[in-house]
């Protein structure tokens, strides 16, 4: 399980990378909202083929 500064360090960095995007919606406790851009959608079946591969050894 991953640390809430680990998660919120590889979220920052995907965003950074285009493959995500943040929408934070203010109020007293204030949400943000992770999507998919469509490079992040793009990486898809590259993410399967990585994951059958894993599943293959």
């Amino acid at each position: 399980m991953a640390s809430d500064k680990v998660l919120s360090d590889r979220l920052a960095q995907l965003g950074d990378a285009g493959v995500v995007e943040r929408d934070r919606r203010p109020g007293w406790l204030p949400r943000v909202r992770y999507a998919l851009t469509r490079s992040g959608h793009r990486l898809g079946p590259v993410l399967q083929a990585l994951r059958d591969w894993g599943a293959e050894a």
